[in-house]
């Protein structure tokens, strides 16, 4: 496994964590994460803000089905398995890419994430 691949497995384990320390040593100031069709979260501030909403979810669990890379972005896909509200199973099959920070140490400038809910998929509908 690459240095590359690593770094964005280790940034999907500290998502379903909530490790908060880990994005705030690895994302510059202006870091912007785009979640498309939902919302924009722009700079510092704003991403500690989402992930300390983040901790008041459920707990997640994170399957990466694939991890790309090249020098300037890193693809992950996968599917995010959380609760809702009445503790019935949701999956979201997601795509985020991930533009690295210029510099010597792995870090990440920009996010664009494609979220999509998949639980009607008769492969994750869950019987009650």
């Amino acid at each position: 496994m690459t240095e590359k691949e690593k770094f964005l497995r280790d940034v999907n384990r500290a998502y379903a964590e909530g490790d908060e320390k880990f994005f705030m040593e690895h994302i510059t100031d202006d870091i912007c994460w785009t979640i498309v069709g939902e919302k924009d979260i722009s700079g510092r501030a704003e991403f500690k803000e989402v992930l300390d909403q983040m901790k008041e979810m459920p707990a997640v669990e994170i399957e990466v089905e694939n991890v790309f890379f090249n020098d300037t972005h890193g693809i992950v896909e996968g599917v995010v398995v959380s609760r809702n509200r009445l503790g019935q199973k949701k999956h979201f099959g997601f795509c985020d890419i991930y533009k690295f920070a210029e510099g010597e140490t792995l870090g990440i400038s920009a996010i664009t994430s494609y979220v999509i809910d998949i639980s009607r998929h008769i492969r994750y509908r869950e019987n009650c």
